[in-house]
């Protein structure tokens, strides 16, 4: 090892590492990657450099980050060449700007020393970059190792196998970290992972998981455009946490930038680019680069040696492409010729490897790499020895597919019998109930949202069936809608609101809405927009017409209520319609909610959460406005569809619950004895109303309690979705109450035991 004492020595960090392991004593060396040498020796570039040319060029990141990777092939000359010149003009710019790093000490510093390229195999460029420097190559030392190869017809085929080699080298002694992967491409991961946990095989390297990913990360950034403290006064909480500690780090690389929109575009892309710590195993296999690693009698196993994969075949897609590369740069066919060479080196100083490739996964078929024949070895066309079991498992899953092949195309597997005789699993059934989630992940993950908002829908959803609540707002499986109903309804309250306000055209009003929205109606949804603009214009009229009934003078349309009730957690709702007005020191409130399709309103459910929407309204509209008081609260039909003009007039009026209190009703309807505008309200001759008013009509005391009902469910239904309740539990009460409209069913396989039945409580109903 004396050779290296005073010495530059260029190579992988793998080398590195190795190197510095057999060093017996202290030496005066200095390592480098090629990477960092180059950098050292010509000029670096940071992140002051990228947004210059992003905010200068107005481009993204990733094309700033191109455009200064290859400054380092340009000489400060003229090229003739727009492409080129480009890139020179950018290198200047940026020099008299002072935003690439020179090492001014550093050509001065290497120039007489010896520096050795310790087993790699440089570029065209790089032999063009350090012709001048007192080199010396240390090449690997060349073997002629003959690797098995084998071929499987499935990529889980290949990797089973590879598992149970692993596991039969594990019990006869060799240390797991003697066992390497190489040649794990992106399409193997997931299959890899799946397979090894099988055989409880850790792996290391697989979880490259970004910050930007993460609960910390996330709620971090979406609180980035307050401010930098702001976003990190949002993540305090977890400062004992490494998460924590490499977004401070990011953001201390920032002190010099003032400008949020600036901070925005620098962290987001750090965030994306920085990884959380794998968790660390003892044993674990190690998956490397079998170019850069240098073996000595570890194990290896290369997978998916299949053509296209291996060897990496370039193209000409570099941004300097092969017309204009100048003589020092690999063209493509250079570059392919290197990447075949490299390989075919590095798998023959491989001792013991095992090469293996599919020849089909579900989607894609595949064919062996053209390298193989370099290596005058016969392939083996390999199956699984079920006859030896290293996870039972997988065995049982194996034997699952088997039967899938019998059953579905009367293909019987070789292993089908082997495995029929020692296994007896549960084929053909399935446990539908939710498995409980962990409640601290998800009160994190809430916790990492800007705001989490529980509305009247998803109160209702949860309370019908926790598990659709679950699907819907937690996993946002969003189901199939009908786009043009909700487009419907929404000209319909938008016209309507614009209608209270002032005198409008309707049609003009309907144009605007589909020209703001910008929607393109089929011919027969026109059809159906044009007949509505007539109910509409009715509708308008009978409005008119009903206010002349009503004294109170205040109308809120689309009334948007928040309340929060925990840290981020907020209860929201839009309120078709409120009428009110401030009489003796009251608000004197009115609700109304207009639909297309009009059930009685009922409050039988008011104790199981379900139904409540009226309820809610009135919940909200007591956090909206100062010491209330509800005249009554309403649903109002807006359809009006094959009706005659007296059917029409009464389908408009309010159907709901009203307050006994005639001082009360008669603010809103001045008219009540013979009322126009509430639907079934009627007057006895002395004056009382009839036993069948009666029974939709309420005190102000049995008002305040269904508005305390309704916050209690509320912060009931809260809390059951932070304590993760999700189960399938549609509720029943002589009918399938929880699955009306709900379009999850072929994901949730409800039986008939996981109804909850429910019962009408509130008097009355």
């Amino acid at each position: 090892m004396e050779y290296f004492n005073d010495a530059i020595i260029i190579c992988s960090k793998n080398s590195k590492e190795q190197l510095l392991k057999s060093m017996k004593k202290l030496l005066n060396v200095k390592f480098f990657t090629m990477d960092e040498f180059i950098k050292n020796y010509c000029f670096d570039y940071d992140e002051k450099a990228i947004l210059y040319l992003i905010k200068k060029y107005n481009i993204k990141y990733e094309i700033a980050l191109e455009y200064l990777s290859n400054l380092i092939y340009i000489e400060n000359k003229t090229y003739n060449n727009d492409k080129l010149d480009f890139l020179v003009n950018i290198k200047l710019e940026l020099i008299e700007n002072n935003l690439l790093i020179f090492n001014s000490y550093f050509k001065n510093y290497v120039k007489d020393k010896k520096i050795i390229i310790y087993h790699l195999s440089i570029t065209k460029f790089e032999k063009y970059l350090l012709k001048d420097l007192n080199i010396e190559f240390i090449n690997k030392k060349s073997y002629n190792y003959s690797p098995e190869i084998y071929e499987f017809e499935t990529m889980d085929e290949e990797l089973e196998y590879v598992a149970l080699e692993i596991s039969k080298l594990i019990s006869n002694g060799v240390k797991i970290c003697d066992i390497k992967l190489a040649n794990v491409t992106d399409d193997y991961i997931n299959t890899v992972t799946k397979i090894f946990d099988l055989y409880n095989l850790k792996i290391d390297k697989f979880n490259k998981i970004p910050i930007l990913s993460t609960v910390i990360g996330n709620l971090f950034y979406s609180n980035l455009y307050k401010g930098l403290e702001n976003a990190i006064e949002s993540i305090f909480k977890y400062k004992e946490t490494k998460t924590y500690e490499k977004i401070i780090n990011i953001c201390n690389k920032y002190v010099w930038c003032s400008d949020i929109s600036d901070l925005m575009i620098l962290i987001e892309y750090d965030l994306k680019h920085t990884y959380i710590d794998n968790i660390k195993y003892t044993n674990m296999i190690e998956v490397v680069d079998f170019k850069s690693y240098n073996f000595d009698d570890e194990y290896v196993f290369m997978l998916g040696f299949n053509e296209g994969i291996i060897p990496k075949l370039y193209k000409d897609e570099d941004f300097i492409n092969d017309d204009i590369k100048p003589s020092y740069l690999d063209n493509t066919l250079d570059k392919n010729k290197k990447e075949k060479s490299d390989i075919i080196e590095s798998i023959k100083n491989i001792k013991n490897l095992t090469i293996t490739y599919k020849l089909k996964t579900p989607f894609n078929l595949f064919y062996p790499s053209s390298l193989i024949e370099m290596f005058n070895k016969q392939v083996v066309k390999k199956s699984i020895d079920y006859t030896i079991s290293y996870s039972k498992l997988s065995n049982y899953l194996t034997l699952a597919k088997s039967l899938d092949d019998l059953i579905k195309f009367n293909k019987k597997t070789y292993k089908l019998n082997l495995l029929l005789s020692n296994y007896d699993i549960p084929y053909n059934t399935y446990r539908h109930s939710y498995t409980k989630i962990d409640k601290k992940l998800l009160q994190d993950y809430i916790s990492s949202l800007k705001s989490f908002n529980l509305s009247y829908s998803s109160m209702d959803n949860y309370n019908r069936c926790a598990f659709r609540f679950f699907i819907d707002k937690i996993l946002n499986l969003k189901s199939p809608i009908d786009k043009f109903s909700i487009t419907l309804g929404n000209i319909y309250h938008y016209v309507l609101e614009k209608a209270i306000k002032k005198d409008i055209n309707v049609k003009e009003e309907v144009d605007n809405y589909l020209k703001e929205n910008d929607i393109i109606l089929s011919n027969s949804n026109k059809f159906f927009v044009d007949k509505s603009i007539k109910n509409i214009e009715y509708l308008i009229d009978v409005l008119k017409y009903q206010k002349n009934f009503c004294n109170l003078n205040k109308v809120e349309t689309e009334k948007f209520v928040k309340v929060p009730i925990k840290d981020n957690i907020n209860f929201v709702g839009f309120i078709d319609k409120v009428v009110y007005d401030n009489i003796n020191n009251e608000t004197i409130i009115a609700i109304i909610d207009y639909k297309t399709y009009v059930k009685k309103p009922s409050l039988k459910y008011i104790k199981s959460g379900i139904g409540l929407q009226l309820p809610i309204y009135m919940y909200l509209s007591n956090h909206a406005y100062k010491n209330t008081r509800f005249v009554g609260f309403y649903l109002q039909n807006i359809t009006l569809d094959n009706k005659s003009d007296l059917e029409k007039l009464k389908s408009l009026r309010l159907i709901g619950y009203t307050n006994k209190d005639k001082d009360i009703l008669k603010n809103f309807d001045n008219n009540y004895m013979d009322s126009k505008v509430i639907d079934g309200i009627k007057v006895n001759n002395d004056g009382s109303f009839s036993q069948n008013s009666l029974n939709h009509m309420l005190t102000d005391e049995k008002i305040k309690e269904i508005i305390d009902i309704t916050e209690s469910k509320i912060n009931e239904t809260l809390n059951n979705i932070l304590d993760a309740k999700f189960d399938i539990n549609p509720k029943y009460d002589n009918e399938n109450i929880g699955c009306d409209f709900c379009t999850f069913k072929d994901i949730c396989f409800m039986k008939e035991y996981d109804f909850k039945n429910i019962k009408s409580n509130l008097e009355n109903e």
